[in-house]
């Protein structure tokens, strides 16, 4: 398995700081994901009590549900007051946009504003393309939020090929920033499927289906139909070597899970 830096990832939820502790001890790098019925509210909350308590916390902040400049103004503060230096930015999956904000480009100018440009931005990038964009359009679009940006994370992806060409793909597009490769922890395949389009990864899972015939990607949809867990370690592996910054672990907080599989003890970033 390469020595690449772990930042996890985590949904909002009761309990996850106990849990965290238990499994997964500070500084460990934690990013707190931003979903429609949480809102950003609940990110920054569980990203500042993180943060208070060792760890080194990144919350996501979904564009569509941010109701206000001032309420951003708000976050930005709480944030910067608890040492946090990192935030992931994403537009959200609300149906409509609750405020100003329509998509993640003037939500990052308003950070980076707000922030006094102290706030590192992660931006999401797609590997397996976006229903509602072409490639090309999500080049422009990556290229001028760049500007911006200090990191992108993949969206989750099972594909060792479609990952280990990314990068380059990327690097040819003109797209300069650090990526950090987003791919599924050691969790149940039954909780799994159940929160991939809840997170808004259901296209991954779709992928699944789709390449099933494949050789190398066929081995991972066998391991899916056939284990009770799904095994992150090969897809790691394939990434060695393949221009990674990281791995931003998605764990679903299935933290004993990790834990169990030894994750939670690899280099963090």
């Amino acid at each position: 398995m390469p020595e690449l830096p772990v930042r996890i990832e985590v949904i909002p939820g009761a309990g996850l700081e106990g849990r965290l502790r238990t499994h997964l001890p500070a500084p460990a790098v934690v990013t707190v994901t931003c979903l429609p019925h949480h809102g950003p509210g609940a990110a920054v909350d569980t990203a500042v009590r993180l943060a208070e308590a060792g760890y080194t916390a990144v919350p996501h902040l979904a564009a569509r549900s941010v109701a206000r400049r001032s309420e951003l103004a708000g976050y930005v503060t709480r944030c910067m007051d608890a040492g946090i230096r990192d935030v992931f930015v994403v537009g959200g999956d609300a149906a409509e946009a609750a405020g100003p904000y329509a998509w993640s480009g003037p939500l990052m100018e308003d950070l980076a504003e707000l922030s006094g440009g102290a706030l590192r931005l992660g931006i999401a990038v797609y590997p397996e393309g976006h229903p509602a964009s072409t490639d090309q359009e999500l080049t422009r679009t990556l290229l001028a939020k760049q500007v911006l940006a200090s990191w992108c994370v993949t969206q989750l992806c099972f594909s060792p090929d479609t990952l280990r060409a990314f990068v380059p793909r990327l690097r040819d597009n003109g797209v300069t920033l650090p990526v950090w490769a987003g791919i599924p922890g050691p969790v149940r395949i039954s909780r799994l499927l159940r929160l991939a389009g809840a997170i808004g990864v259901g296209g991954s899972i779709g992928f699944l289906r789709r390449s099933a015939g494949g050789a190398e990607t066929g081995s991972v949809v066998r391991q899916l139909l056939s284990s009770a867990s799904y095994d992150p370690a090969p897809l790691m592996t394939a990434l060695d070597g393949a221009g990674y910054e990281g791995i931003h672990l998605y764990s679903f907080n299935d933290l004993a899970g990790l834990e169990r599989s030894g994750l939670a003890r690899l280099p963090r970033a």
